[in-house]
């Protein structure tokens, strides 16, 4: 029973740093502690966003820190909800929000992206740090802040984009940034099943 007992706690500690590490990555991005935000990622760690895609933890956090000069800093709400482990390995998935005020021509808008965000986790000389990053769409949402008037959007473009995230895929391409059209999100389930069982298979290698 007391070895139960410690395994359990040692799950529970587990579980919490693995929690603050995904709440502490994002935290540090936005309020750009770029030291704070390189400690969270291994070296050889792979992000997917919907403006990066590639490996390396710094090169992300270089990339972030590129990016966020002299423009609108969007912000996260993140909520780690579940991490399954396996020795060493884990994965987290947590719901989460990503929100911003801008301009559409004259316009300020709100929009908000509601989102998870999901993670390899791998313990390194007994610190866990995200392996890898990725973003997975459920939907977001576009408004004035002045409700009296309207958004000017092309919506034949709009219209084009995936119904998981059309309206941030619209800001970025304003942006001069090119979003892949084919992220993960809740509207392609089929691809996100696909996914999800990679990620199960991944958690269950040990060797």
């Amino acid at each position: 029973m007391q070895q139960n007992n410690d395994d359990r706690l040692q799950s529970l500690l587990d579980r919490e740093e693995i929690f603050d590490l995904v709440r502490r990555e994002r935290f540090a991005r936005d309020q750009r502690r770029y030291d704070v935000m390189s400690a969270c990622f291994h070296q050889d760690a792979y992000v997917r966003t919907s403006w990066y895609d590639g490996h390396g933890g710094q090169a992300y956090v270089d990339a972030s820190r590129k990016g966020m000069v002299g423009r609108g800093n969007s912000k996260h709400w993140v909520f780690p909800a579940i991490a399954q482990l396996n020795g060493d390995r884990a994965t987290v998935e947590s719901p989460a929000m990503i929100f911003n005020r801008v301009a559409v021509e004259d316009v300020d808008v709100d929009f908000f992206v509601f989102c998870r965000f999901f993670s390899r986790v791998v313990r390194e000389d007994g610190v866990w740090k995200l392996l890898t990053f990725e973003v997975l769409f459920e939907r977001d949402i576009l408004a004035p802040v002045d409700a009296t008037m309207t958004a000017p959007i092309d919506k034949a473009l709009l219209e084009t984009l995936r119904p998981s995230y059309k309206h941030l895929a619209y800001l970025q391409q304003r942006r001069g940034i090119t979003v892949n059209p084919d992220l993960l999100g809740d509207d392609r389930r089929d691809a996100l099943d696909e996914f999800y069982e990679r990620e199960q298979r991944w958690l269950a290698d040990t060797n």
